[in-house]
């Protein structure tokens, strides 16, 4: 059925027919010139370089010849000099200085001010920058100079000085940056920096981005935490859960290359720089023909594609510090990007990084089945430490050619080890994973409406995890010392041509052909049971993937966007062929109101199979996998459509989806009795996400709130009857609040949602060989309690020189202000100890992973 009401609709709007309609405000000089000259019977004297690329606004009120022409003389700053009857020369006008001029710079469309954006006196290094009002002002000023206005997401304006001759205080207007016809539907979503696109990505431009809760620097992926439809169960900045679908089914590029592992400190930090990222477009519907490989959502990470005007700065607060520095190079034909991060975590213990430790170290939070504290640990050893680096190379070969070299690199390594003399056990886990990858772009503007671009990326992925449990016994013969070895590698080399030809100025279309090869390898050994590892081996698993794709695009005057897309995928591992049609559509129906839908089929032969066996293989069960015989492609269907609203300040956002992904698979064993090692189903997901905010000058208020229904269904799971799905949360409300006045930015956000469903243990039961095991209920039948927390934020921006040349910045976040105690998930274990009389029982014992509790953190930044 959904199928059918994919295809249905998919050509219903394939039908829509769209007209185009153009409006030049402003035309050429010289074609008025021209025209003054037939009209009056008169000539103009003049070096063809002096009105060379300048254009004046058509004549309205002006009759007369004297009238026109002193319209153009303000217009231009030129000296329209009458010879005789027939002649005139244009010069330019003597050259005065010493102006003092202001101005105010608004969004062209929605109209707001412009804070903090670039004012550069051309040629020289003087300028200033608006303020929070998008108000500025400059003196010493030459007639003859001209000023840029540069800010990001925005399209650079220059205007000549003269121009704020008859407008002391000149409003300004600044378009939006469109890439690709993208026009922007609200340029401030939720806040500063944060834009909502007309192709329905969501766009983030952490150099502009405003204070969020509880982030005190532009977090890449934490931001993206406060849109609905978008969860992260265990408050991790990497573990981003986009309308049901998991962390590894979302496609995350950044600058080109696949990244597998984008989170520090096992996720609670972003593996981003946000310092030298220009771009973020997050797709949770919709996605463009060209993206593949994932099922879920699209986060497209973009350093930028230009040669980047210098900037350097460099910071540090209580979990890590960086520096980072963008250049041009060789009379601007070179850029270079260069960025560097490490963590503070193994030279000085940070308040910041002790609530961190405590939330992801914590080894059992017994909450029930013990009468007292069984976390008393010691000789614990915890050492761990982070670091990353991207490098950017940016060179204009010709007009029409561009080639850039990217690098990333990014390693998290850990050394644990702790004492547990209540259950009279010892525990080591030395973990370490890297992401590392590089690509080499080639862009061509052929010619005026055909561009090509030619990419080649290569991304390795390591894991490597060494654990020793060991276990004291009363006899000594029942000792337990158990060893875990687990590997995972990824090997991912792509090549992908694409082309986009505009037909006009409204119409384009665009396709390409995309390559990449894959090979995993997973080992697992246990010291004790050397059979748990039936299903991947310990052997490389490759998959190649051939894919071509195609795409229209039609934009109508901003007012109507529609894009059709269909890709074809070559996976090697199946040998089978997989067509993925893709829509977009919005139109809008009146000033205030927008309409749009979108419906995507895309498959997986990549992935992350969940291992839910009690391992105990502590802080990272997921491996990576390629489809196979006995693990399926994942498919994933989805629909969605919605309205948005926009008046005087106000926005509302609304999308309804469905959504359905096959070929779950998941290695069981501690959630369900007597079921085999892996399992295959479904997951079936409704959803509605909605979007509220007001602006009221300074202060911005949103809700975001998000309802998801996922049903989970396996044959050998559950008795094959469907099931609450793994993580889903019912229900979710962010409602956020920031503040500016003069330099200092506030921002306060609450947090509630729904627990996640956990599987409850009922009891204890003994199997066929006298063993005793643990009796599980229905599979998700119970859901934790509710989490809720609230977080707030504050920074201070302040120069260092008259000049503003050199700005700085302090601030502070408090997350979860209230110490709340939220569970993150529950589990079982049967745990030996001594009773009273000391002898030795063994117990089931549930155990609570608790969230990160009240942390503070303060940064310190430079920038240049």
């Amino acid at each position: 059925m959904l199928k059918k009401c994919f295809f249905s609709f998919f050509f219903l709007i394939a039908g829509v027919v769209l007209i185009a309609q153009n409006h030049q405000e402003k035309i050429p000089l010289e074609t008025i010139l021209l025209e003054l000259e037939k009209t009056y019977e008169i000539k103009f004297s003049y070096h063809s370089n002096l009105i060379k690329g300048l254009q004046c606004s058509i004549f309205s009120s002006e009759k007369t010849l004297e009238e026109k022409l002193n319209n153009l003389s303000k217009q231009t700053y030129l000296d329209f000099s009458r010879i005789d009857e027939r002649y005139f020369v244009i010069k330019e006008k003597e050259v005065t200085d010493d102006h003092l001029i202001c101005g105010v710079l608004i969004d062209s469309k929605s109209k707001l001010p412009i804070s903090f954006s670039s004012i550069l006196i051309e040629g020289t290094t003087q300028g200033t920058v608006s303020d929070e009002q998008g108000n500025f002002s400059l003196h010493k000023l030459k007639s003859n100079q001209q000023l840029v206005f540069n800010t990001v997401g925005y399209k650079t304006r220059s205007l000549p000085v003269y121009t704020f001759f008859n407008n002391p205080c000149l409003t300004i207007t600044l378009n939006e940056e469109n890439i690709e016809l993208n026009e922007v539907l609200i340029s401030d979503y939720i806040t500063q920096g944060i834009s909502k696109k007309q192709n329905g990505a969501i766009q983030v431009s952490p150099s502009k981005l405003g204070i969020l809760p509880g982030l005190i620097e532009p977090d890449v992926l934490l931001s993206l935490q406060l849109l609905p439809g978008i969860q992260s169960p265990n408050e991790t900045a990497s573990g981003l859960h986009i309308r049901g679908s998991s962390p590894d089914q979302n496609l995350v590029l950044f600058d080109g290359i696949k990244m597998f592992q984008s989170g520090h400190f096992f996720g609670f930090i972003s593996s981003f720089n946000p310092y030298v990222t220009k771009n973020i477009n997050l797709f949770r519907n919709g996605t463009r023909a060209k993206f593949g490989d994932r099922i879920g959502g699209v986060l497209d990470i973009s350093s930028g594609d230009e040669v980047p005007e210098f900037e350097a700065g460099f910071g540090i607060n209580l979990t890590h510090a960086d520096a980072f520095i963008k250049t041009p190079l060789f009379k601007n034909k070179v850029g270079l990007v260069f960025s560097a991060r490490r963590s503070i975590t193994d030279i000085v213990e940070t308040i910041t990084y002790q609530k961190f430790k405590e939330s992801v170290f914590q080894n059992t939070r017994i909450l029930q089945g013990l009468n007292e504290d069984t976390n008393s640990l010691r000789d614990v050893k915890n050492d761990f430490y982070f670091k990353d680096y991207n490098l950017k190379v940016v060179a204009d070969i010709t007009e029409k050619d561009k080639v850039s070299l990217s690098n990333l690199y990014n390693r998290n390594q850990l050394e644990y080890a702790s004492k547990n003399d209540k259950f009279r056990e010892s525990i080591e886990d030395n973990i370490a994973y890297q992401n590392k990858g590089t690509r080499i772009n080639w862009s061509q503007k052929t010619t005026k409406r055909l561009s090509q671009d030619f990419d080649f990326h290569t991304s390795q992925y390591e894991f490597d995890y060494l654990g020793k449990r060991d276990q004291t016994r009363n006899d000594p013969t029942n000792n337990r010392n158990q060893v875990f070895e687990v590997k995972n590698y990824i090997d991912d080399v792509g090549f992908k041509y694409d082309f986009s030809y505009n037909l006009s100025d409204s119409f384009e279309i665009s396709g390409g052909y995309q390559f990449s090869k894959t090979e995993v390898f997973y080992l697992f050994k246990n010291s004790i049971n050397s059979q748990v590892n039936k299903l991947l081996g310990d052997e490389n698993s490759l998959n190649k993937t051939n894919a071509l794709f195609a795409e229209i695009k039609v934009n109508n005057n901003s007012k109507t966007f529609l894009s059709l897309g269909l890709r074809t995928n070559n996976f090697s591992s199946v040998d089978k062929w997989f067509f993925e049609p893709r829509i977009y559509a919005s139109t809008q129906i009146s000033d205030y109101l927008t309409l749009k839908t979108s419906g995507e089929i895309k498959n997986q032969a990549v992935s992350q199979i969940i291992e839910y066996r009690n391992i105990d293989t502590g802080l990272e069960n997921n491996i990576w996998a390629v489809a196979n015989k006995l693990i399926p492609i994942l498919n994933s269907q989805q629909l969605s459509v919605g309205f948005l609203y926009q008046n005087n300040g106000w926005n509302l956002d609304v999308d309804v989806y469905m959504k359905k992904i096959k070929g779950l698979t998941l290695m069981t064993g501690d959630i369900a009795n007597q079921t085999p090692l892996y399992v295959s189903g479904e997951s079936n997901i409704t959803g509605v996400d909605v979007l509220f905010k007001k602006r009221f000058g300074n202060y911005r208020s949103w809700i975001s709130y998000s309802f998801s229904n996922t049903k989970q269904q396996f044959k050998d799971l559950n008795k094959g009857d469907e099931f609450n799905g793994i993580n889903e949360i019912p229900h979710s409300l962010n409602w956020s609040h920031t503040y500016s006045v003069n330099q200092f930015e506030f921002s306060l956000g609450w947090k509630i949602r729904s627990g996640i469903p956990y599987t409850h243990a009922s009891g204890t039961y003994v199997d066929n060989n006298s063993n005793l095991r643990i009796l599980y209920e229905d599979v998700n039948g119970k859901r934790l309690p509710n989490y809720q927390k609230l977080d707030f934020s504050s920074t201070y921006k302040f120069n260092f020189s008259k000049n503003n040349n050199v700005e700085g910045k302090i601030g502070i976040s408090l997350l979860n202000v209230f110490d709340t105690k939220n569970i993150l998930s529950r589990t079982y274990q049967l745990k030996f100890l001594n009773n009273q009389g000391n002898i030795e029982v063994q117990k089931l014992v549930e155990t609570d992973k608790i969230s990160l509790g009240f942390t503070p953190n303060i940064v310190f930044r430079v920038s240049f």
